[in-house]
Formats: structure tokens, sequence, C-alpha cells
């Protein structure tokens, strides 16, 4: 009966059959019934399979073994989808509702590891998408051919509203690494560090603090090391620099030696295809980068590998002028 019920519930998510959704939610939540809301699609293992083990007489309504029937051309592309995804695919708005206010998980992946914001991004369902992200839906999740949600649709509107919330998870992750550095949460910070998508490890707290700032200001000796280690750079000033921030000697030894360590520790690296390359007066050439403004303030140095393997170094001059911006060359 429980499966039953479950088979069920896929069904008038796919269907959008709201009443019945509201039903089986409210059921659950008096405890009349058992449904895992997250349960999944087992049609990708065949109809002949269910047949076998369900007939009219054990309580499957003839619809719902319709159903089975009527997907099993898509069976495999269903294949361990939640109501979620089927509900998003199929642009059911309430039912999205009313599942996310029941606890659905909104990240969960398919087997092809389509989230259900895959599933609404690609079917170009606006309001489903602006839905999913209010209830902290991750945009930046990829699935099993490497795509994020946005790289799923040509709509202008919805990329528009996944790139705005790339940029607000990422300003999560950066907020997240500051409280770890500040508290001392070594394996917190640790995670975010070692993360596919790091957060920038000089971001700013509200103030101007960066996450060095704060473990150097608390006093956060194993957070510093891996914040130090992971190339976070010890001379960044917020009127004061970490070392200035320290209070232990055996602190401020070790951000010293960082200091020394490694002058390029405050290179910004740029990297890109060679655009173009203008011959002046001999020896002189003048190289441009595609679409890399650098602010002369940058200290920006730039490698240029040849196809004799010789390598040339070069840098934007660091002193400041009235020019704001620039072509690196």
């Amino acid at each position: 009966m429980e499966e039953n019920t479950q088979e069920q519930f896929l069904l008038f998510a796919k269907e959008g059959n709201f009443p019945l959704i509201q039903k089986l939610l409210h059921s659950r939540r008096d405890k009349t019934n058992s449904l895992d809301i997250n349960c999944r699609c087992k049609w990708g293992e065949g109809v002949g399979k269910f047949n076998s083990g369900y007939n009219i007489t054990s309580g499957v309504p003839w619809k719902v073994l319709d159903f089975l029937i009527s997907i099993t051309a898509e069976s495999k592309s269903t294949l361990r989808w939640t109501a979620l995804h089927l509900a998003c695919n199929s642009g059911h708005r309430d039912v999205v509702e009313e599942l996310l206010k029941a606890g659905v998980d909104v990240n969960v992946q398919d087997d092809i590891g389509d989230t259900p914001l895959h599933k609404a991004a690609y079917t170009g369902r606006k309001e489903i998408v602006l839905l999913l992200l209010r209830y902290n839906a991750c945009a930046n999740i990829i699935n099993g051919t490497a795509r994020i949600p946005k790289d799923v649709t040509d709509d202008d509107e919805i990329i528009t509203m996944l790139e705005a919330a790339e940029r607000r998870e990422m300003r999560r992750q950066e907020e997240r690494l500051l409280e770890a550095a500040r508290e001392g949460d070594l394996s917190t910070l640790s995670k975010l560090l070692s993360a596919k998508e790091a957060p920038d490890i000089h971001c700013r707290d509200s103030v101007g603090n960066t996450p060095l700032h704060c473990a150097a200001y608390r006093g956060q000796k194993h957070c510093i090391i891996k914040l130090l280690k992971s190339g976070a750079s010890s001379n960044i000033k917020n009127n004061q620099t970490a070392l200035d921030l320290v209070q232990t000697e055996e602190l401020k030894q070790m951000i010293a030696a960082y200091q020394k360590k490694d002058v390029t520790s405050e290179v910004q690296k740029v990297e890109g295809p060679l655009w173009k390359v203008h011959r002046c007066q001999k020896p002189m050439h003048r190289l441009e980068l595609e679409n890399r403004d650098v602010k002369p303030w940058d200290h920006c140095f730039f490698m240029l590998r040849c196809i004799d393997d010789t390598v040339h170094n070069f840098k934007v001059p660091s002193k400041m002028d009235s020019i704001a911006t620039r072509k690196a060359r």
C-alpha cells in the first residue's frame, strides 16, 4: 500500500493534480500515511517488472498502471526523478510550491545529475525557476553532462536570474569563509577552500576585513596557517595588515615568514590567449591579451611562452596615474 501511495504521489505531481497532492501531504502531516516525499520513479526498471509484482487485485488503480505504461518510451529519461522533478518539468507551479512547503529536497539530483532547477530552466519555466531559487535551490550544481542550470537554457531572463543566484551563492560562501576564519572553524574553512568553486580567499566582510584579518584578530592559529598555505596575502591592509593584528610573538613570526617567503604573493595571475602581435621598431613588439583589462595598481606580471619553449616575462607598471584602466601590453 505504501508503494502504491508513492506511485500515485508521483503521478499526481506529473499531472499537476493539486488537490490530490495536497490531500496526500496533509495525510502525511497527520501521520495517516508514511509517504516519502523524496521518493523516486522506478519506471526505468520496465513496466514488465512492475506488472509482475502488481495487478488489479493488489490494489493498484488502473490509472496508475496506465500511467506507468504510457511512460515506457520515456522511462530512461524519468528514471529516478522525484515528484519535484516531474512537477517542474511539467510546469505545475502550484504543485511545486506545495512540495517545497512540505520540505522536499530542492537540490536532489536524478540519475543524470539534473536537479529540479535544471528541469525548470530547460523547459523555460520562469516562475518555477524563481520559486525554486526562493527556496534556496543551488544554481551551481553540475549535472552528468558538466552543465549547471543556466547552461541548459537559451532564455535570457532565466539566465539572468540564475547568474544573479550564482553571485548570491558565492557571496554566501564568502560569508561562511569569513565566519569560519573568525570562529576558528578549521573543518569548514578547509572544506570551503578545497571546493571546486572555492570562494575568494581575499573576500571582505562589511568593514573590509579579509578571512586572514578575521583569523589574526581572534588569534585562530590553525586557520591562519591554513589560509597562508592556501595563498592568502598577509600584505593586504584594512588600515592594518594581519601582522599588525596578531597578539602573540609566535603568530607574528609565522606571518612575517610568509611575507618574506614569496614576493609574488601579491601578483595577480592573468592568463589568456594571445590576441594580437604588433611589430613596431625592432626588436620591440606589442602584445595584447584578449579582453584583459588591468588596473595600473594591480601589479600584474605576465609570462609569454613561445613555440621554441622560451619564456619571457613582462609587467604592468605599478605607479598610479590618471588612466583608470588599460590593456595589458
